[in-house]
């Protein structure tokens, strides 16, 4: 489980998140959504350790994020933010094998090649994988950088807009694989999504955004109603129900 207490986080004298307190369960999907200046990538940030903890406590199971050890911390939690620079001239094998860094420290092992191997074989990776990162395209770059995030293999993953340059196809293909992630192998996965009907069709649970604040947290036929996306985005919809999940169709 990851337990949010009590988070707030200001910029200046900008108040961006309010007293955040959620129990997130494990073994799921869960999304953040909500529109932009939510504090949806700030919540995120926090709970990656990408800015600092401001007040109140972030723990994965028994992991306080301000007091566990950097090494167990990133053979628990895995992150892919939106900015990714990855500097030098590698190959694609070689940066899912720095996703094994936390195990190998350095020194790889016939285990670690074996899971690189796996995860490539996974994504869809061979074409790409002895090619150097600078000749890829943005969504065949987004796919690798995901690939070296769970090669790391953390039973908890954050993912920041995973499906930014990402096509119908390879949105759709990830989001199976982070289904398969979490109900096959029992990690929890918590991924910022613009993508509503993204969110409805694959999450278990949604945690809506605004202004700084949790609206609401439920499974996706109880949170994606008409009322809750005119509240979010002071829009008009209609929902649909498709296998028991709603579908979220503008209101022309």
């Amino acid at each position: 489980m990851i337990k949010l207490d009590n988070i707030s986080y200001h910029i200046g004298k900008q108040q961006i998140l309010h007293d955040i307190t959620l129990s997130l369960p494990s073994a799921q999907i869960i999304a953040l959504i909500g529109p932009n200046g939510a504090g949806k990538s700030t919540l995120f940030s926090v709970m990656a350790r990408l800015q600092p903890l401001q007040s109140g406590q972030v723990r994965f199971a028994e992991h306080d994020i301000v007091s566990c050890h950097a090494r167990t911390l990133s053979k628990t939690v895995a992150m892919l933010g939106q900015d990714n620079q990855v500097q030098g001239r590698l190959r694609v094998h070689e940066l899912l094998m720095f996703g094994r860094y936390p195990y190998h420290q350095g020194q790889p092992t016939a285990h670690d090649q074996q899971k690189v191997q796996e995860i490539i074989e996974r994504f869809e990776l061979e074409p790409l994988a002895e090619r150097f990162l600078s000749t890829l395209s943005g969504g065949q770059r987004q796919r690798v950088l995901i690939a070296m995030i769970v090669c790391q293999d953390t039973p908890y993953l954050l993912l920041d807009e995973p499906l930014n340059n990402l096509d119908m196809y390879h949105a759709g293909r990830l989001m199976r694989e982070l289904r398969e992630l979490s109900h096959g192998q029992n990690k929890t996965v918590v991924i910022v999504l613009h993508d509503i009907n993204q969110a409805a069709q694959f999450a278990d649970t949604v945690v809506t955004m605004k202004e700084g604040r949790v609206l609401a947290t439920g499974a996706p036929v109880d949170v994606l109603t008409q009322e809750t996306m005119k509240v979010l985005y002071n829009v008009d919809v209609t929902v649909l129900n498709h296998q028991g999940r709603p579908v979220i169709v503008d209101t022309v």
